[in-house]
């Protein structure tokens, strides 16, 4: 079943993550294990795969020219005798 509720994630999703991450700390809890780390003590440094999906990654200023050519394309094609899609 999916949420009626869709963007930027899904409230139904959102509480599936939720419910199993605090399942997940009271079974730690339990069984007496020690919840080690924290984000302080997180790598700033990048793995290769991060390092390498960073150089195929688009900067700011390649985003900012295709949504210039983008705006740039619709008021051609609003334009009476624009250029339509496919050649019409």
């Amino acid at each position: 079943m999916t949420s009626k509720i869709q963007g930027e994630g899904d409230y139904e999703s959102a509480r599936h993550y939720d419910e199993e991450t605090r399942k997940f700390v009271e079974r730690k809890k339990k069984a007496g294990e020690e919840m080690k780390g924290s984000a302080k003590d997180a790598k700033p440094e990048l793995t290769d795969a991060e390092t390498e999906a960073l150089r195929h990654a688009k900067r700011g200023d390649q985003d900012r020219r295709d949504a210039d050519d983008l705006r740039r394309m619709e008021m051609d094609r609003q334009r009476p005798g624009g250029k339509q899609p496919g050649g019409k």
